[in-house]
């Protein structure tokens, strides 16, 4: 399920230039606490990985103005966030609490929800995506705790995103994947390169428009779980373009 949520905040909303903790504790906070808790804390496990199984977007709105000194974006106070999990429960319980709740908090700003609706983009076997919130994908050499980040234009970029979405197909459905899977660039320029700084650890990750081919729950997954590594953290979430 994906979830588009506009909200209004009383004045301009201002955050940090890096705000992708504040998103993720923003979703925490607005859903069931056992459900958060256990999301935050355990997750779901596949092998020695574990997956959150959801994602959402960058901030979507009008900057207004940039504070370079003290490293603030300042947005329009009408912003949209899209919210995804391929796991009803965990979308269901966020939609739930956004419309009892009055005031909530983005950050040290107040908002008020505006509207909520649920999109449905449609499904066949190809689709081209284009990114809203930027793709990381990274490895781990051996006898190294420190992460390698990769480039669209190194094939083991894409490599490494098939194997991940394979794994979230496993955890969702509980069986092999048999289809094809496949994802390629269709516009990626040095632009699209981000670099985020998430609690201390700078992440490298690329926007771009890229195209999927492979059945459509797996394409479907794509679109609800997110693209590469670290959803849960505001990366990796894509909407069809064609």
């Amino acid at each position: 399920m994906i979830v588009k949520i506009n909200l209004i905040g009383e004045e301009a909303i201002a955050l940090p230039k890096s705000y992708n903790h504040i998103l993720q504790a923003f979703f925490y906070s607005n859903m069931d606490p056992v459900l958060s808790k256990f999301l935050h804390d355990i997750g779901f496990t596949h092998g020695k990985r574990r997956f959150k199984l959801f994602t959402f977007s960058k901030v979507i709105g009008k900057i207004t103005r940039r504070d370079k000194r003290r490293g603030f974006v300042f947005f329009s106070p009408d912003v949209t966030l899209y919210f995804a999990s391929p796991l009803i429960d965990i979308v269901s319980s966020s939609v739930k609490t956004f419309l009892k709740r009055g005031n909530l908090f983005l950050g040290r700003n107040t908002v008020s929800l505006s509207s909520i609706e649920l999109v449905k983009p449609e499904v066949d076997g190809e689709m081209t995506v284009r990114c809203l919130s930027p793709i990381t994908v990274y490895r781990t050499p051996k006898g190294e705790k420190r992460f390698q980040y990769l480039s669209p234009w190194q094939d083991e970029f894409y490599e490494l995103l098939r194997k991940n979405l394979v794994k979230k197909y496993e955890l969702v459905y509980s069986k092999s994947y048999k289809g094809e899977l496949e994802i390629e660039p269709v516009k990626v320029i040095e632009g699209y390169r981000k670099k985020v700084l998430y609690r201390g650890t700078l992440v490298e990750a690329w926007e771009g428009y890229y195209k999927l081919k492979g059945n459509e729950d797996m394409l479907r997954l794509a679109l609800e779980a997110g693209l590469g590594a670290k959803n849960s953290q505001g990366f990796g979430m894509v909407e069809r373009v064609l």
